[in-house]
């Protein structure tokens, strides 16, 4: 079905508000491929926010300067929530990834980003979105809105990623690690890789303390950062296997990237990691040595179990297609513009 026209006889024009500029791209890369996969009857095009995430005055000129864009539709797509403080509430948009920004901050710090990057933006938005139902479930209660306020829109794995051949290295079982974040878990990950006959590598900087862990521990291991979108698949098709022990997410991008491709996945038995992997994954108990531990020897060791995990893995990726996320985030920004669909 298509859109019907505005009465001008133009299309409704989305602006999706991205972050400044920050070197890193997860959110970046979402939404180019959402729109991608939209239709052509609703004008989206992507405004990057010129202004700093830094200090009160770069983002105070950050909000003020998309309130001054144009659009019958305003998405602030994450991370600079505040960018939404000004924009028409009953026109605006919100997507919030997660919320562990806040839960790993404290004191001062942690009541501003409560007030500034939750409770205002939300307030100011229509249309709450989030990826995932445990992203839902921390939202509401941090906010303390019903979560029926709060809608679920899963976040897609780029077509970029495509099915490769099994890697064969000589030597180490290769991991690859994505983010250096403290959910992310490292230095637990590496006690447990301490002793198994593998290479760690990593995507982001890892910290003093995570490569003081990986020295003590003795894994060997090799960290870049800023990679562009060819790089992080070459490094995906270059692993073994995905070690996502996250502690906490809002999705779990780098699941669903490790599946598509065709590498085993060890991730957390925590939702989401737990929804976005289905049944695809070795799952442990992120805070577990020992199960982490034992989830790597037996990928190692078990031929059979990593093509299983492959097998399923590519089937459970194929139910996170961009048209997907595409179709649910057309249905909100027609609902906001006053389009229906024909038939509807």
């Amino acid at each position: 079905m298509t859109a019907t026209r505005h009465s001008q006889g133009r299309s409704p024009k989305v602006l999706q508000i991205m972050r400044p500029d920050r070197g890193a791209y997860s959110i970046e890369r979402v939404f180019g491929d959402i729109r991608a996969a939209m239709g052509d009857d609703l004008d989206v095009t992507a405004w990057v926010c010129p202004h700093p995430s830094r200090g009160v005055l770069p983002r105070l000129r950050g909000a003020l300067s998309a309130a001054g864009q144009s659009a019958d539709v305003f998405h602030v797509t994450g991370d600079a929530h505040y960018l939404a403080l000004f924009l028409p509430r009953a026109r605006t948009v919100l997507t919030v990834h997660d919320c562990e920004f806040v839960r790993r901050a404290r004191g001062l710090k942690r009541a501003l980003l409560w007030l500034f990057w939750l409770r205002l933006p939300v307030a100011r938005a229509a249309r709450v979105l989030v990826p995932s139902q445990a992203a839902r479930r921390d939202l509401s209660a941090l906010v303390g809105i019903g979560p029926d306020t709060i809608e679920v829109v899963e976040n897609p794995v780029s077509t970029g990623f495509q099915p490769q051949p099994e890697a064969r290295h000589p030597g180490r079982f290769r991991i690859l690690q994505v983010g250096t974040k403290a959910n992310k878990n490292v230095e637990r990950l590496a006690a447990a890789l301490s002793g198994l006959d593998v290479e760690l590598h990593i995507v982001g900087r890892p910290t003093p303390a995570q490569v003081a862990a990986l020295r003590a521990a003795g894994v060997a291991f090799t960290w870049r950062e800023g990679l562009s979108d060819e790089a992080i698949r070459a490094a995906y098709r270059d692993c073994d296997a995905l070690a996502f022990c996250s502690l906490s997410e809002g999705f779990g991008l780098p699941i669903l990237e490790a599946q598509t491709v065709g590498r085993p996945v060890v991730t957390s038995n925590r939702a989401p990691m737990t929804e976005v992997a289905g049944g695809a994954a070795v799952f442990v108990d992120p805070e577990d040595v020992g199960s982490i531990r034992e989830a790597f020897r037996r990928l190692i060791d078990e031929p059979a179990l990593r093509r299983a995990l492959v097998a399923s893995g590519v089937d459970n990726a194929g139910r996170y297609h961009p048209g997907i996320a595409a179709a649910a985030h057309e249905k909100v920004y027609r609902a906001l513009a006053g389009f229906a669909q024909a038939g509807q």
